[in-house]
């Protein structure tokens, strides 16, 4: 179990094991990498406003990327939706991954989150860690024949608990 406690007007601090906070570096690495491969694959189209914009040139065929699309533009949008907001979508995924990833420890399990923006960064990659996981897992919510539920509950769970404290943490708790 997780706990965390306000730390600064903002900020929460949070003690794990060092097994979960390699367990999530893991997970930070993993699901960058796939983002950053996927980015490689878009071709640069400048716009009328003269912003350049990444564009897919490639079918998307990998259901982890398209649980984190889904859970971020809607699980019910069209093809041509989440294909128009992949781009700028991953980008913010992947600028959350490398905040969550500045705030683990290198040396220790004690995590410190030290403003909302931190906060916010580690939610959604987490959320973004339990529909990977949950997209990859078969119909027995097994992966390479390994149960998920855990996981899963503990990442939920963690979620949860660090958005009950920095809701306590602005309520002046």
């Amino acid at each position: 179990m997780i706990c965390w406690d306000r730390c600064g007007e903002s900020g929460q601090v949070g003690v794990f094991s060092r097994y979960e906070v390699e367990v999530l570096n893991g997970y930070v690495a993993g699901l960058l990498n796939l983002i950053e491969r996927r980015g490689r694959s878009y071709d640069l189209v400048t716009t009328r406003s003269g912003q350049e914009v990444g564009v897919p040139t490639e079918l998307l065929d990998d259901p982890r990327i398209m649980a984190v699309l889904k859970g971020e533009l809607g699980r019910d949008e069209p093809d041509w939706v989440l294909a128009a907001g992949e781009s700028q979508c991953l980008r913010e995924v992947g600028s959350s991954l490398r905040r969550m990833a500045s705030t683990l420890p290198a040396s220790d399990a004690v995590v410190h989150l030290h403003s909302a923006e931190d906060v916010t960064a580690w939610l959604r990659s987490i959320l973004c860690f339990v529909a990977s996981i949950e997209s990859s897992a078969n119909e027995e919510g097994e992966i390479n024949g390994k149960k998920v539920d855990s996981t899963v509950n503990w990442l939920v769970g963690l979620s949860c608990s660090l958005q009950s404290a920095a809701a306590s943490s602005a309520a002046g708790w």
